[in-house]
């Protein structure tokens, strides 16, 4: 599932296709550190107002290069974005995705075990939403990326929005 590789500032980069819904891939760059690997892997959440797309990549590469510089592996990872998709589908996709880098860790290079989360804004607040939520394995699904955890052993994130219910001041409801 390999659409192409790159070379970016001495890191190596790669897309790849973690799923498919409604007919449209979904996608992930796993970007390798120039410096030897620490062997863990940080999932990289690109969301803004809970859109996403490739071009968020390039808005965080400063801050995605602070941890390649540390050797890990990052895995910038687009989910379906608004107005098609809600944001239970994106928590799905981004779900999808760690599954999708644990299941392929020797591949990557990285301990399936040390994978970690972070974004910023939207990013950040689905980034909570993974590191929170359920671990349900569907252990008889065909696919076997589905047959693993969607668990994350750490989390940072920056500026995400928390409080949803008083968005924007207290008592304006969105």
């Amino acid at each position: 599932k390999i659409q192409k590789q790159a070379e970016t500032n001495g890191y190596s980069q790669e897309e790849f296709i973690y799923g498919r819904k409604d007919g449209v891939a979904l996608t992930m760059v796993c970007i390798k550190p120039k410096v030897k690997s620490n062997g863990k892997g940080i999932i990289y959440v690109i969301s803004g107002s809970w859109f996403s797309s490739y071009n968020g990549i390039e808005m965080q590469t400063s801050a995605a290069e602070q941890y390649l510089a540390r050797g890990y592996t990052v895995f910038a990872v687009m989910h379906g974005s608004q107005p098609r998709y809600a944001i239970p589908d994106a928590v799905s996709d981004i779900k999808r995705a760690v599954r999708y880098v644990r299941y392929n860790a020797v591949r990557f290079g990285i301990d399936p075990d040390h994978i970690g989360i972070t974004g910023t804004s939207a990013g950040g607040h689905l980034s909570l939403v993974i590191a929170t939520a359920d671990d349900k394995i569907n252990a008889t699904a065909s696919d076997p990326v589905d047959r693993v955890s969607a668990r994350v052993q750490a989390i940072a994130v920056l500026f995400p929005p928390t409080d949803l219910l008083n968005w924007g001041g207290p008592g304006l409801n969105f």
